[in-house]
């Protein structure tokens, strides 16, 4: 007889389990805390559908890019797969209380998120003394945590090496690692002592506003809305408005590519008019996206002031090692103003904006370099030479072909379009062909 459900053992059965039972004591692999409180692990805990949950939790990223197989969570259940296809498909709806705390217990949910109750809580584990003494007679103070500080500090730390792999090689091998550190800060903003948490959340919020960049420059503006929009609150709540006025000059940034112009204008004043000392630098970013929004709109008087005043601001000398804002150079000023000029229908001043920063822009910030690129190609085939503008644009996809960036890309795109509209329909095909096989 098993000894787990009684049932009788096959005879060339040697285990004391039969095999379902067997099977359902194999471990599975186990969400973190946080993975439980994502929005789709709360919406299928609060309809009380244990097959929802399932899926839920065979689907969720943090097993990674696949999700778990029926075949392998239905053995840990000691269900078969049917059993278990039937169940997430709500045709068989579980209301047991015994399989819902068995379903439960396998698959980790914590109890404080579950519509019914488990008759065996665990035992609370007993506090640990506060102090260790030593054989030589030295006493360590246990209880004792590490100072606030140094965690944020780390974690701030470890963002800034993003940040510098993100502009070596773009954004989309960094996707997944950063959602995941994202999470785990907001585990522990959540569960930490009320001094850590105000630390962390600041920590969550910068992290909230790359992940946003992030999306941004994959192509996904619903993802960086998203994020960026969970940054900006998290700022607002932390009273940071140095932080907040930055977010805001990226909405600016996400409302330029959706084609909002009037939405990029207003985020980028709410930017500027921030009731805090901004840097320059900050300053200069916003007046970017300010002149993005008159670019979009036709506005050319405005839009060179705004491009003059940041101009002014990046020159100055001033340099805070906390800035978010420390890429905004001079050459990143060029990058953005030929941007809006090209919208302007000013391509020969574009050119002019962009050839002399070329040779000055920093190795490390590869997929600007390749932007920049992408863009004065565009201004050259605007001002009728086509020879150049491929031969510029082949540099331009050399970067693309490592940096991954949609933001890029786009601007190639417009280029093919630009070719075939100058009467150059060889150059774009030869552009177009080479684009698609390096993507």
């Amino acid at each position: 007889m098993c000894v787990r459900c009684g049932a009788r053992l096959a005879r060339d059965n040697t285990s004391v389990c039969c095999a379902a039972c067997g099977r359902a004591g194999r471990r599975i692999p186990q969400l973190p805390p946080a993975a439980w409180r994502s929005d789709e692990m709360r919406k299928a805990l609060h309809g009380k559908d244990i097959g929802a949950v399932m899926r839920a939790w065979r689907h969720h990223e943090a097993h990674g890019p696949r999700p778990i197989p029926q075949t392998e969570l239905a053995d840990s259940l000691g269900i078969t797969q049917g059993q278990l296809s039937r169940i997430e498909n709500g045709r068989n709806r579980v209301r047991d209380l015994d399989k819902l705390a068995h379903y439960a217990r396998v698959l980790g949910v914590p109890a404080e998120l579950l519509w019914f109750e488990l008759d065996d809580p665990a035992p609370s584990p007993a506090a640990p003394a506060e102090r260790l003494q030593l054989p030589n007679g030295a006493v360590i103070a246990t209880a004792t945590p590490a100072p606030e500080p140094v965690l944020a500090d780390s974690l701030l730390s470890t963002l800034g090496e993003y940040v510098l792999a993100d502009r070596l090689a773009g954004s989309h091998s960094l996707l997944p690692i950063v959602t995941q550190q994202a999470k785990f800060i907001e585990h522990l903003e959540r569960t930490g002592r009320e001094g850590t948490r105000a630390e962390l959340r600041i920590v969550h919020a910068r992290f909230a506003e790359f992940l946003g960049w992030l999306h941004q420059d994959s192509g996904n503006l619903a993802a960086a809305t998203e994020w960026t929009s969970r940054a900006a609150s998290l700022a607002q709540k932390s009273r940071a408005d140095r932080l907040l006025s930055y977010i805001r000059t990226r909405q600016s940034s996400l409302a330029a590519d959706a084609g909002n112009a009037h939405a990029a204008i207003e985020l980028a004043r709410a930017a500027l008019y921030a009731p805090v000392d901004l840097s320059h630098r900050q300053r200069a970013m916003a007046l970017c996206q300010l002149a993005h929004g008159h670019a979009r709109l036709g506005h050319a008087d405005s839009c060179f002031r705004d491009l003059d005043q940041a101009a002014r601001h990046v020159a100055h000398p001033e340099e805070r090692a906390d800035d978010p804002a420390r890429h905004c150079t001079t050459e990143y000023i060029a990058m953005e103003a030929a941007d809006c000029l090209v919208d302007l229908g000013r391509p020969e001043q574009a050119i002019d904006a962009l050839e002399p920063r070329l040779s000055r822009w920093h190795p490390e910030n590869r997929r600007d370099l390749g932007r920049s690129l992408a863009l004065l190609a565009l201004a050259l085939a605007r001002t009728g030479k086509p020879d150049r503008a491929l031969d510029v644009a082949e540099h331009a996809l050399a970067i693309v072909a490592e940096t991954q960036s949609t933001r890029t890309e786009i601007q190639l795109y417009r280029l093919i379009r630009q070719l075939r509209t100058i009467g150059a329909p060889d150059h774009a095909a030869e552009l177009r062909i080479a684009l698609h096989n390096a993507l």
